[in-house]
């Protein structure tokens, strides 16, 4: 078979070379070359998206084969601080209180009965210590429907702690020494103690007069400065008694009788006076720390004296 290509010496035209006859500069063809680049770009593209996926996984609880999955605490809202889940305060009712003027007649317990209120707590709203002792004109407050009962609180024990004991071990004798001889007991009767006197105190007579300064509230404050002087013995006039020891001079009191167990308040500042209450109408303490107060009756005789503390 006689074919020109087929001959040593036969060349093609350059116009009729055939285009995708050929090789790449490493020796392989140009598809092949590119199936590997496609082949290249696709792996790494897989390696890059598995390295992102990995790095940016949150932590999480490890599953392990046959085990359940443990799964965080459902959060519990938060309460009102102090204030336990379904739980409220029990609302506060407050205390209506009316005034009334005693009257001629007038008993603690009637007033009690007529408004419909206990005893006690028409005394204990008024600061009240008898029961059969009040004056005419005297204010009183009333507590309509009562005094709200108190409601108790439990304070838990302190647990007690152990306690060292006050003294050190024995010191240890020295080896080969004796120990001392007990001394000998010696029996006999044993002394009996002298009984101790147990003081008495006897009371004053029911018509004595002892009254006496029991405090001053807030000494030196002039808007709160208080005398309070009570009565402990039989009723009686304080019609020009004298308080002396103050700064300010002396002060006398006004016609006003003082029942037994009753009490006067005196106050420096101004006011109006109340068979309870008197005001001294005074621009400064009367009664400053450190001062000796001495309540004396109408003769000048000393009844009771009393050191501001």
């Amino acid at each position: 078979m006689n074919r020109p290509e087929f001959e040593e010496d036969f060349e093609y035209p350059y116009d009729d070379y055939p285009d995708d006859v050929g090789e790449t500069g490493v020796g392989l063809p140009p598809g092949q070359l590119a199936l590997i680049i496609g082949v290249n770009a696709v792996i790494s593209l897989i390696i890059s998206i598995a390295v992102v996926l990995i790095a940016g996984r949150p932590a999480g609880p490890v599953e392990v084969a046959g085990l359940p999955t443990a799964t965080p605490a459902e959060a519990v809202p938060p309460t009102a601080a102090g204030q336990p889940t379904g739980e409220t305060a029990p609302p506060v009712t407050p205390v209506q209180t009316v005034t009334y003027i005693v009257e001629p007649g007038d008993t603690l317990s009637l007033i009690a009965e007529k408004f419909s209120v206990s005893l006690s707590d028409l005394m204990l709203a008024n600061g009240l210590t008898n029961q059969d002792f009040i004056q005419i004109g005297q204010e009183l407050i009333i507590p309509v429907g009562g005094l709200p009962k108190a409601t108790p609180t439990f304070t838990p024990a302190p647990v007690p702690t152990e306690t060292p004991l006050p003294f050190e071990p024995p010191t240890p004798l020295p080896e080969g020494a004796q120990p001392p001889p007990e001394p000998a007991v010696t029996v006999g009767p044993s002394p009996t103690p002298s009984p101790t006197p147990i003081p008495t105190s006897t009371p004053p007579p029911l018509d004595a007069i002892n009254v006496v300064i029991s405090e001053v509230i807030s000494p030196g404050d002039l808007p709160r400065e208080t005398l309070v002087i009570f009565n402990q013995g039989a009723g009686t006039s304080l019609k020009n008694w004298k308080l002396e020891g103050s700064p300010l001079g002396v002060f006398v009191f006004p016609d006003i009788f003082l029942f037994s167990g009753g009490s006067i308040r005196i106050h420096t500042a101004a006011g109006e006076n109340t068979p309870s209450d008197l005001y001294l109408n005074q621009g400064e303490a009367a009664w400053p720390p450190g001062t000796k107060i001495i309540l004396s009756d109408a003769n000048s005789i000393e009844i009771a004296t009393y050191v501001v503390p």
